[in-house]
């Protein structure tokens, strides 16, 4: 049964509207001089038996159809509608604006300095219809109503890919991508010109609102401008150690975290005169303990490790007695003096014995490492500026020849092979903890740094640093060894 059109017109209120068919059913039997009206910013294409027949722009217009008032109701009583059907396409030709988009992954980009990092993006673009023909064809097919919603979907993702292939060629730092979102928005929009067309549609504007890494990533750029450059040992080791500081002074003391935090307040009082010392002369302060510069005052401090060593306290220098009998005399006067201030004194009981594994344990928790412990292993991972990780390894079963207890320390680089074997006996000597070996590790022989301590050498200091240097220098090897974060 025909239903009674006379003017078809289309008002679309919410302004998302692409293409909306009038009947939004199907089709009617249009009678004849029915009129169309066409506003601006719309397009009207008329469809009669199946066919396009032809577009209006803004203004009214009379269609003639087959379907007579009364005569066509008379001859289509065989039938339950009138054969002569027909339906009207409106089609919005304004810009349609405020378009979000973003990546529903990561973009995996290749980073000058930070190597393969994750990046997530997001902007706004504006799209309008230039050929209304070629989009119902291509696209809305004989949909009675189609959105911007259901097209920006198809577009988010075609407009994601290109700006993708396009920032692979840039090959410059995630630090300078600000500076070049104009340029990114430019080529995206050049690049999806041609299939926007293919559908009858123009991208009228593309920008980008910010492209952002992972959270882990901003953290590794906050740290970087927090301690300088995150590519030197020294810094990276002073910079744990504050932060090592911080925390712990965040905790209450009492047990073994006390014990320790004595222990790391020590050392750092020693540090501190050198540190402003060697600041005020404008110098690298060196917490390895090598050699004052030539003039200064010693900025060292005690206990740094000699290259390729196990990182123990460096032995003091040798002192020379005084010549002359006076001058022995004096010194023994003056000892008789000393031990009879300290007559008073009443002995105490020897020094508790220090659980080892538990200050080490507590020296990692307290820098922010994770530590998993095993028997009498423990297991550290500790971030390397935080975009990458290394295990270092910690055994206290082991002795030497004397039986004294020994602190096993060790972390794994990548496969031992006969052509890197000569090469890492020479950097032997310029590492600062430990040295190259060669140990079995899941099922081969694989190089590893190591460093072995004596027990009773050990404090929460030394430990702390001993850790952080291995990891550091161990993780640089994996880095150009295999070239990946296995270890």
């Amino acid at each position: 049964m025909g239903i009674r059109l006379e003017v078809l017109q289309f008002f679309d209120e919410a302004n998302n509207s692409l293409v909306h068919r009038i009947p939004p059913e199907g089709s009617a039997d249009i009678k004849y001089g029915a009129q169309l009206i066409v506003h601006e910013q719309q397009e009207a294409i008329f469809f009669r038996d199946g066919k396009a027949m032809d577009g209006f722009g803004p203004g009214r217009y009379t269609l003639t159809t087959q379907n007579i008032p009364i005569l066509t109701r008379i001859l289509t009583i065989p039938w339950e509608k009138s054969p002569f059907q027909s339906q009207v396409y409106f089609i919005g030709k304004q810009t349609f604006l405020d378009q979000k988009w973003g990546t529903r992954q990561p973009i995996v980009f290749r980073d000058s300095e930070f190597g393969m990092v994750r990046l997530r993006s997001f902007g706004k673009f504006s799209f309008r219809c230039v050929d209304g023909k070629l989009l119902l064809n291509e696209l809305v097919g004989t949909q009675g109503k189609y959105s911007t919603e259901e097209i920006t979907s198809f577009m988010r993702d075609l407009v994601v890919a290109r700006m993708t292939d396009l920032m692979g060629t840039l090959g410059i730092s995630i630090l300078d991508l600000a500076a070049k979102y104009d340029e990114i928005a430019s080529g995206t929009r050049a690049k999806v010109a041609e299939e926007f067309g293919k559908y009858g549609l123009e991208l009228v504007d593309f920008f980008i609102n910010a492209i952002t890494p992972p959270e882990e990533v901003q953290k590794a750029i906050d740290q970087r401008a927090s301690m300088g450059a995150i590519g030197n040992l020294n810094a990276f080791l002073q910079y744990q150690a504050a932060q090592s500081m911080t925390k712990m002074a965040e905790q209450p003391g009492g047990g073994a975290g006390g014990a320790m935090g004595m222990g790391m307040g020590a050392g750092f009082g020693m540090m501190m005169p050198g540190m402003i010392n060697q600041a005020m002369h404008g110098q690298q302060f060196n917490p390895t303990g090598g050699p004052p510069p030539a003039g200064g005052a010693p900025g060292g401090m005690p206990g740094g490790g000699a290259p390729g060593g196990g990182g123990g306290p460096a032995a003091p220098p040798p002192v020379t007695p005084p010549a002359g009998g006076a001058a022995a005399g004096g010194l023994a006067a003056a000892g008789a003096a000393a031990a009879a201030a300290f007559d008073d004194l009443e002995g105490g009981s020897p020094a508790a014995e220090i659980d080892v594994k538990s200050v080490i344990a507590s020296v990692a928790e307290t820098a922010g490492y994770q530590v998993q412990s095993s028997g009498n292993r423990l297991n550290i991972t500790v971030p390397i500026g935080t975009l990458r990780k290394q295990v270092v390894e910690i055994d206290f079963d082991r002795q030497d020849e004397e039986g004294d207890a020994l602190v096993a320390i060790r972390s794994i680089c990548g496969p031992a092979t006969d052509g890197n074997a000569m090469k890492l006996l020479k950097y032997n000597s310029r590492l600062v903890y430990g040295a190259f070996a060669v140990v079995p590790h899941s099922g081969g022989d694989m190089v590893a740094i190591q460093a072995n301590i004596l027990a009773t050498a050990v404090d929460a200091m030394s430990a702390g640093r001993m850790i952080a240097s291995i990891a550091w220098q161990a993780d640089k090897v994996e880095e150009k060894l295999m070239g990946t974060d296995n270890h």
